[in-house]
């Protein structure tokens, strides 16, 4: 028979087993669906999501980051997010995307358009996912949006304008500058409710 010390024990080192880990999940739940808010144009999620990981490897240096890949948005039934970095008590959800060259801009009503011209594409998934994320964690804990513009071409790629705190915007060659600078400096301690929350959020893969 188990007694309550040895439970303890076991619960104590699944707990540890997370917290230990840098890089969690997959991106294997990311593919193609028109359910898709946000889109690669000329290749595949996967491959531009894949193209974002590489990049977001060099984030490791910092002391305190976690990735996360194929993280639920904030309904279940929803496309999975690729990335997610959690850094103490910072989290930025990464979503990537492939675009031709143009002049982009988000509506009020979070409908993209290039020069002038609605591609069929909208941030307002990942924006509601950001404040399901602020809702899941704990008072202190500051949460917002990247969103990676791969170039499938040369020429001119104007970004969309940020929505406040709640979603920005980057180049891939600026995309990890940009998500340094919105992290903590130096070593933070673990957020205990972050990591599980994100592990249980990530492919199901994880938590076999």
């Amino acid at each position: 028979m188990t007694r309550p010390a040895d439970r303890r024990i076991t619960g104590a080192g699944r707990l540890a087993a997370p917290l230990s880990r840098r890089f969690h999940g997959n991106l294997d739940t990311i593919t193609d669906s028109e359910r898709r808010a946000l889109r690669p144009i000329g290749t595949t999620a996967y491959e531009v999501a894949a193209r974002t990981g590489v990049l977001l490897a060099d984030l490791f240096a910092l002391p305190s980051v976690r990735i996360f890949q194929g993280v639920r948005p904030s309904a279940a039934d929803m496309p999975r997010i690729p990335h997610a970095v959690s850094a103490g008590c910072r989290l930025v959800l990464v979503e990537s995307v492939a675009w031709p060259p143009g002049m982009y801009a988000a509506t009020a009503g979070g409908r993209i358009h290039c020069d002038g011209v609605y591609i069929g594409q909208s941030v307002c998934p990942l924006i509601a996912a950001v404040r399901h994320w602020r809702q899941l964690l704990p008072t202190g804990h500051r949460v917002s949006a990247l969103v990676v513009v791969h170039r499938i071409a040369e020429g001119d790629l104007a970004l969309p304008a940020g929505t406040a705190r709640d979603l920005c915007w980057a180049c891939a060659e600026d995309a990890v500058r940009d998500i340094r600078a919105c992290l903590p400096r130096g070593r933070r301690a673990v957020s205990m409710r972050a990591i599980a929350a994100l592990v249980a959020a990530t492919a199901e893969e994880e938590n076999r």
